[in-house]
């Protein structure tokens, strides 16, 4: 059976709930925003893939995006303090643009915020009330909500969007089931100014003594972050700030790259963010962006995949049946699905193996052979590419899967895969 959308109430002015609004507008919905101005000093999700860049495009924000931001080439991986792997995402190939960008999340957030408002999406500065009607699987705004709307939906909104990122409101009223990741680690993260220059732009990411670390040069600043397992935060202070601070001073990593470094913002903390809602609709609600599913910052896929949930999710609206509902939930669960495999060979070490292997047996026949393809799928790790072409899902399951159990057996690599994975 077809639904009758016409009403759209979105939780949640974000880059996901804004972009849906923008959508839905187009496509002459009734599409509300409710939001609240205040937003964190700094937020995590700097670092773009070239799979956004479509995206903004049909947005009609990518030329302004580009106006404040830094342009990112590429990205670097040290397995160690010696052995980097620099993947240029012209190397990748395929169909997406061989470019990113590194982003202020405020002035990006409100990039977005701001095109809403210019086509015209209707904005509420509120708090949405949301309750469950008891006994069903129906959700309505609480009546001082709708008050507040000066009756703009004309009663209920036909379809309630969750929009509201790691707060996930429906989630938490309905209670539903979700699936964590294994790892609970701790990210902490500030801008710098005078930490050591980057060229070119790549975000650097770097294995630690204790976790690992990223650096995304900005125009002005370097966003360094720290992830971290929380066993290990207590020697380091006893407040968030004391904690960065401390790691800054003591890793040898990190007192390279920081030694004359002064941070410029408070430090934020971000916990357990692997968690993925297993039920993404209901008979009139949605969840779109981080309030479906959130993952490990690793491979900067966070803002692409919440900002192509709107899409998905305008498709879905459009064609207003359950078959597009459940396909939407499918979709997404695969997406994220597939996204944390590839977070997982990050933490249990088969990626830096891969990477050391391909130095080491470049100048072999086996390493002539196989080198371009690993170039080629490893940088789509990096693009975003990698998640939606069959030929580079089906490489990696074999670089990571029967090839990882080889290297276990000795027959291609001397090291055990343990000793490079994330502690």
């Amino acid at each position: 059976m077809k639904r009758n959308i016409k009403t759209v109430a979105i939780i949640g002015g974000g880059p996901s709930g804004c972009a849906l609004g923008i959508l839905l507008k187009r496509k002459g919905y009734d599409a509300a925003v409710f939001y609240l101005e205040k937003r964190p000093e700094i937020i995590v999700g700097e670092s773009l893939l070239p799979a956004i860049i479509p995206l903004l495009r049909k947005l009609g924000v990518e030329d302004e995006v580009k106006s404040y931001s830094t342009y990112k080439p590429g990205a670097s991986v040290w397995v160690n303090k010696e052995e980097e792997a620099t993947s240029p995402f012209s190397f990748g190939g395929g169909g997406l643009p061989p470019y990113a960008y590194n982003v202020p999340r405020v002035k990006f957030d409100k990039t977005i915020f701001d095109k809403a408002v210019a086509e015209g999406v209707t904005f509420f500065p509120h708090i949405a009330k949301i309750e469950l009607v008891a006994g069903t699987d129906e959700l309505r705004l609480s009546d001082d909500t709708i008050a507040a709307t000066n009756d703009y939906f004309k009663g209920q909104p036909d379809l309630i969007v969750d929009a509201t990122g790691r707060s996930r409101t429906i989630a938490r009223l309905m209670n539903l089931p979700t699936r964590e990741g294994k790892r609970k680690d701790v990210a902490l993260f500030a801008h710098l100014t005078n930490a050591d220059k980057i060229s070119p732009f790549n975000i650097h990411l770097h294995r630690l003594q204790e976790g690992w670390t990223w650096r995304i040069p900005l125009p002005d600043r370097t966003s360094v972050g720290v992830v971290i397992n929380p066993k290990h935060l207590e020697k380091y202070g006893s407040t968030k700030e004391e904690q960065y601070d401390n790691i800054l001073k003591s890793d040898p990593t990190l007192v390279k790259f920081t030694r004359e470094a002064k941070r410029e913002t408070g430090v934020v903390q971000y916990n357990n963010y692997q968690l993925i809602t297993e039920r993404m609709y209901g008979t009139n609600w949605l969840l779109i962006g981080d309030a479906a599913g959130f993952l490990d910052p690793i491979f900067s896929s966070g803002l692409f995949l919440a900002i192509k949930s709107a899409f998905t999710a305008t498709d879905a609206i459009c064609e207003g049946t359950d078959a597009a509902f459940r396909q939407y939930q499918k979709m997404e669960m695969h997406e994220l699905t597939v996204w944390q495999k590839l977070v997982n060979t990050w933490y249990s070490g088969g990626l830096f193996t891969l990477m050391t292997v391909g130095k080491e047996r470049m100048d072999t026949s086996f390493g002539r052979f196989i080198g371009p393809h690993m170039q080629r799928h490893l940088t789509r790790i990096f693009t975003g590419e990698a998640v939606y072409k069959t030929y580079s899902r089906g490489f990696l399951r074999f670089v990571l899967g029967p090839m990882i159990q080889m290297m276990k057996l000795g027959r291609l690599h001397k090291r055990n895969i343990s000793d490079l994975a994330i502690k």
